[in-house]
């Protein structure tokens, strides 16, 4: 039961916090995850040897039972992270507020899901796209570059922090 637990379980408490959490929380979350690992590890290595002495092999039921326990806990709540970058687990988090993520199919696929696709890709797409109309005369404007566009100054690229020799 032990082999199993370490292929199995083991490995949650230390990759699912850094997964699910956002960029701000994930230190936190892994801490969380990491400190509650140990605690619960501590807990089990003294309860066992006395657990044993009282009960034999037949202790080992209780580990099994909550081994058992935990797979329908991890298919109601936990979501697939298999696939997904961190900021699509982020968009999971902030559009859905549902605490059971079994219904949703999002949630559940194995497969990334292609709105996430597509929104990386629209992401992609904005930001390949250039500068949008108007970004440089407001640039120029807030730097109070704004005179020199208008009488088609040589010197508008100075204001965007280059420098040139002067003759």
């Amino acid at each position: 039961m032990t082999y199993f637990f370490g292929i199995g379980w083991q490995g949650v408490p230390w990759l699912y916090p850094t997964e699910i959490n956002s960029l701000s929380m994930r230190t936190k979350g892994a801490a969380l995850g990491t400190a509650t690992n140990w605690i619960v590890n501590f807990m089990v290595v003294e309860i066992t040897p006395p657990g044993i002495s009282a009960l034999g092999w037949q202790f080992y039921i209780i580990w099994t039972v909550l081994n058992f326990s935990f797979v329908p806990i991890v298919y109601f709540f936990y979501p697939e992270t298999s696939d997904r970058s961190l900021e699509d687990i982020d968009r999971y988090f902030a559009n859905n507020q549902d605490i059971l993520v079994f219904r949703d199919k999002d949630a559940t696929s194995s497969k990334r899901p292609l709105k996430y696709i597509a929104q990386e890709e629209e992401a992609i797409r904005k930001r390949n796209s250039g500068v949008m109309p108007g970004e440089v005369e407001d640039m120029l404007r807030r730097r109070g570059a704004a005179e020199k566009l208008k009488k088609g100054s040589e010197d508008t690229e100075m204001a965007f922090g280059e420098h040139k020799e002067r003759a």
